[in-house]
């Protein structure tokens, strides 16, 4: 009779591909033979590591659905390494450095649910070469903590752990990130410069999808880039939301329209761009297919509730 450890590696690990994570990971624990094969078989994978199992359902909700076909793991801290900020953020990214180091030649579709990267964790991000798509979720504001300020989660200041995803050539380092395969790219609250986004995108020329909520230290310069380059003949996808700096305002729009390929485009609750110049350009001009608008009018006529508790 024909076992499984009798076909091909390759058939092998294409089956395994398919299974949910926990099935995975038990396959794992039965031999040595096994856990090799597991171990080369993921390939997607939502990480989020968070104080409380609360928190992990709330940031799993607000995933994207686009990549419901992903391994969603949720890892809770226990109390003991979940006392203070510091402590939860270095816990946090032991985690993920443990899960990119491990599965460095497999994973394709990794996002990763955090309240900060360090260095070591952006490091280990950085050397997974098959990589095809990645999110890195750094928004969670509703978190509660009582070592985290809500004010903490309104910012996303500089910062060069971003450096680890590009190759610098203006920087002497033997080491080298192999990070280039990217096509899609998902950042929340990363205080990535336009600088440091460019050269990611340079060394990722196949990226047609770039979805940017809440990075704050980008400018116009990003859409000035964007058009001029070879991304305006190739990015299909564009989502600028909830920055509400004042250097993102209504003359990025003129770059929009050297984006020829665009399917999908969003500023939602970018404050200093107007909505109705928005609709007004796409209607003559752009003609994109999906728009969400800065504010949507049926938006600012609903009642929200809120807890006055929460301070």
């Amino acid at each position: 009779m024909a076992t499984l450890t009798s076909l091909p590696p390759e058939l092998i690990r294409e089956i395994l591909s398919y299974l949910p994570v926990r099935a995975l990971l038990a396959f794992g624990l039965t031999s040595k033979e096994n856990h090799a094969h597991q171990s080369v078989s993921l390939s997607k994978l939502r990480l989020g590591v968070f104080p409380s199992r609360l928190n992990g359902l709330i940031s799993l909700m607000e995933a994207s659905g686009s990549q419901s076909s992903m391994n969603s793991v949720q890892v809770t801290l226990p109390k003991s390494k979940s006392r203070t900020k510091d402590m939860i953020v270095r816990n946090q990214n032991a985690t993920v450095e443990k899960v990119a180091n491990k599965y460095q030649l497999t994973l394709r579709d990794l996002e990763v649910a955090v309240w900060e990267l360090t260095k070591s964790s952006a490091e280990s991000i950085g050397r997974l070469r098959n990589l095809r798509r990645l999110a890195i979720r750094l928004d969670h504001p509703h978190t509660r903590h009582l070592d985290v300020d809500r004010s903490f989660w309104k910012s996303s200041p500089g910062s060069t752990i971003w450096n680890c995803f590009f190759k610098d050539s203006s920087l002497k380092s033997t080491r080298t990130y192999p990070l280039g395969r990217l096509e899609s790219l998902s950042l929340e609250r990363a205080g990535i410069t336009d600088y440091q986004l460019q050269q990611t995108l340079v060394n990722n020329p196949r990226i047609t999808e770039l979805r940017l909520q809440k990075c704050l230290t980008l400018t116009g310069e990003t859409f000035e880039y964007l058009a001029s380059s070879h991304f305006g003949e190739t990015m299909e996808v564009l989502h600028f939301t909830q920055n509400d700096s004042t250097e993102v305002d209504d003359r990025v729009l003129v770059h929009i329209g050297r984006l020829f390929k665009l399917k999908s485009l969003s500023f939602h609750g970018c404050s200093n761009i107007d909505s109705g110049r928005v609709k007004r350009m796409n209607d003559e001009e752009w003609h994109i297919p999906t728009l969400r608008l800065p504010y949507d009018a049926e938006c600012l006529q609903q009642v929200v509730e809120v807890d006055p508790a929460y301070k």
